[in-house]
């Protein structure tokens, strides 16, 4: 079952945005699912966009996808009116089977897939194979939202039955070395394993994760974003920062102690002595301090912490444009040396 605007139609060079686990639309207590809040933020988006969007949104259950194509025909008016949206369609089956079959025939077809943002929030841990974030991410302008239930799969690790639905969503047994491991260690070792099979497999080129806590701080499930675009997990980041304000999401879960944990704890003095640990001895371009901040810490936002080590003389400027002001550091013109 479908319903739709335009037909999907081919890929190459038009945005997409698939949403594969993409529910009723709206739900008992009024909350819009994510569809619908995809849909708004395009229509209402300040900016044009030079490339229309195109909505693809596959719902297994027949009677959600029946309240999803409800919710969806009730912004239709909208959306015929509005020219960044080109086309929609809402479609019933399983995820992977229709994602599969669409890259099949572009495939088929010659075609190239993206640039596109799949957003693969499943229920479980089981619906989203490695073999399938491999072939969408073999488009390098495609970006995966994948997601991972911590709280079911350690319910379930002892459970030999599910065992190959854990080996198929990591792509291999890797993960299996988990029962080595004290129980407190076993949530970073399976996030760690599971960023590392997606950059491995995958080859993305950057993979972060966002981890969802209930109120009590007890780790529920991940979310991991894997794109080849810098700027990319740039504008993510940025976007995560808004919600971690609510207190939802962080960054990592604090089993990591790997990571600067929360949003809250990495303010702009903290991140300069982040970076003056990190980086200290090394001469860089500031292009290079943001791919550092933006792969290795949780913050997107830098520059007041190079202000700060400049004003605490832990910083030298090596190449700068000759009226440059103290403090300020455009991202082509500047060449520093943390001290």
């Amino acid at each position: 079952m479908s319903h739709q605007s335009h037909q999907i139609g081919a890929a190459g060079g038009r945005l997409l945005f698939v949403d594969g686990f993409a529910g009723p639309g709206s739900y008992k207590g009024g909350e819009e699912g994510s569809p619908i809040l995809a849909i708004k933020s395009v229509l209402g988006h300040s900016h044009d966009f030079q490339i229309p969007v195109r909505f693809l949104f596959i719902e297994e259950d027949a009677e959600r996808c029946n309240f999803l194509i409800d919710a969806v025909q009730k912004q239709k008016q909208q959306i015929d009116r509005c020219s960044k949206i080109e086309s929609y369609l809402v479609k019933q089956g399983d995820c992977k089977k229709v994602l599969t079959s669409y890259l099949n025939d572009l495939q088929n077809k010659g075609e190239k897939l993206g640039p596109a943002l799949f957003f693969l929030d499943q229920f479980g841990f089981s619906d989203v194979p490695m073999e399938l974030i491999t072939r969408i991410m073999a488009n390098p302008v495609c970006e995966v939202f994948s997601y991972l239930n911590w709280g079911n799969m350690n319910r379930f690790l002892t459970d030999e039955t599910k065992w190959s639905s854990i080996t198929s969503a990591f792509g291999s047994e890797e993960w299996q070395e988990v029962f080595k491991l004290e129980v407190s260690k076993r949530a970073a070792f399976m996030l760690e394993t599971y960023k590392k099979a997606i950059k491995q497999r995958t080859h993305s080129k950057y993979v972060w994760n966002f981890a969802m806590c209930d109120e009590n701080g007890t780790l529920l499930y991940w979310l991991v974003f894997s794109t080849n675009s810098l700027r990319g997990l740039e504008v993510m980041k940025s976007a995560m920062w808004k919600v971690d304000k609510t207190g939802g999401f962080r960054f990592s879960d604090n089993e990591n102690p790997y990571q600067l944990a929360l949003f809250a704890s990495c303010t702009d003095k903290i991140l300069a002595g982040e970076i003056k640990t990190k980086l200290s001895g090394q001469t860089l371009t500031v292009e290079q301090v943001k791919e550092f901040v933006l792969t290795n810490t949780p913050a997107y936002l830098f520059k007041e912490s190079l202000k700060i080590l400049e004003d605490a003389k832990d910083l030298e400027i090596i190449s700068a444009p000759p009226k440059r002001r103290k403090g300020t550091f455009p991202d082509d013109r500047i060449t520093l040396r943390i001290l």
